[in-house]
């Protein structure tokens, strides 16, 4: 199941991280398994790598590109394995691409699993001949009284 959500739909996690040998510069990239990655990556580069924030998305092979032209003004590549993803916060102005960075990837991760629960539950719904919009109801009632 999971080969067939990498291969059709590309899904995989998108995260940011950081080396404490390169101060000011933050790495946009994507990757099955976050702490295999950058693990690789830790070997790769001096000094000590690590993610601190990451989300699962779909079509993450796009999305991870176009978070790389919206930051390419800002784009500061170091040596090492995935080097040419690192990109500047130092800069004022890329702050702005900075909060849409992460506003994208949490726009991202929201949109892909509400369509899969939404998805999930019309076929539930369907299956059982429930009420889909009684059957949301039920649930936002369950969840938040």
């Amino acid at each position: 199941m999971k080969q067939l959500l990498y291969s059709l739909f590309g899904y995989r996690f998108i995260y940011l991280g950081m080396s404490s040998r390169n101060p000011g510069r933050i790495k946009i990239g994507i990757a099955r398994n976050v702490r295999s990655r950058w693990k690789t990556i830790d070997r790769n580069m001096k000094g000590k790598q690590f993610p601190f924030f990451a989300l699962p998305c779909f079509g993450a092979i796009w999305f991870e590109g176009h978070l790389h032209r919206v930051m390419g003004r800002f784009n500061r590549p170091v040596k090492g394995d995935g080097g040419s993803e690192f990109f500047s916060y130092l800069n004022p102005f890329s702050w702005i691409g900075w909060s849409y960075v992460f506003l994208c990837i949490i726009w991202a991760f929201l949109i892909s699993h509400l369509l899969i629960y939404f998805a999930l539950s019309g076929i539930w719904c369907w299956a059982t001949d429930a009420d889909f919009i009684a059957f949301q109801k039920d649930v936002l009632q369950l969840l938040f009284f």
